[in-house]
């Protein structure tokens, strides 16, 4: 018999390596920034068992953090300001006091209330002839003594904004008593109307503008 031949395995045919096309690349910047290595460290306290056990307490944590809101948020007292109202009534005021008493002693023909006489010897001759029935006389008293009180209800509420009740009511009372005054000396045409008289109504018309104008204090 014929003995049969031994094949021989094929091998594989190698195929043709295509030329790979050469990709041209970018040049690199001048700074190259590489990824960050982040390596853990682990610490390890060192302890023994004398020490003592430090806990987290949240309770004492919160208590301590609300105590420092609030030191945070206490506000400072604010310092209460002069009222510029009150100043200003009280300054006027003087002024008016000025001219009823002034007119006595000096520049009689200026700050005269009634022909050459002046305010506080209006006042003064009423009360020596004791004739309280003499109107006139008695509204000429009254501005100054309104002025008074209007000048001392200021100095007590300098501190406070605007201006105080009293200070406008006596204001009100001052420049109607003048105007009055003025009034009857006019219809009566015995006597003529010094500049002090003038003033003094001008004067307790200012204040009482400002009494009436001035804000006030705010009530919480």
């Amino acid at each position: 018999m014929a003995k049969k031949k031994n094949k021989q395995p094929e091998l594989p045919v190698e195929e043709p390596i295509e030329e790979k096309k050469q990709q041209p690349v970018s040049t690199p910047p001048k700074v190259v920034q590489l990824t960050p290595i982040i390596q853990p460290i682990a610490f390890v306290p060192y302890s023994t068992q004398d020490q003592e056990l430090y806990m987290y307490d949240e309770e004492v944590e919160e208590e301590e953090d609300y105590g420092v809101e609030e030191e945070e948020y206490v506000e400072a007292p604010k310092k209460k300001k002069v009222s510029a109202a009150a100043i200003f009534l009280s300054i006027f005021s003087l002024l008016i006091i000025a001219v009823y008493v002034l007119g006595k002693f000096f520049a009689q023909d200026y700050i005269s209330v009634l022909g050459s006489t002046s305010g506080l010897d209006v006042t003064l001759n009423m009360i020596d002839a004791q004739s309280f029935t003499d109107i006139t006389a008695i509204l000429i008293t009254v501005v100054p003594v309104c002025a008074v009180i209007v000048l001392l209800s200021s100095l007590i509420r300098i501190m406070h904004k605007g201006a105080c009740v009293v200070a406008m009511i006596f204001s009100f009372i001052g420049i109607a008593a003048a105007i009055a005054a003025i009034l009857l000396v006019v219809l009566d045409g015995s006597e003529d109307i010094g500049y002090g008289m003038y003033i003094m109504a001008a004067l307790s018309l200012i204040n009482l503008l400002i009494a009436l104008l001035s804000k006030r204090e705010e009530k919480a």
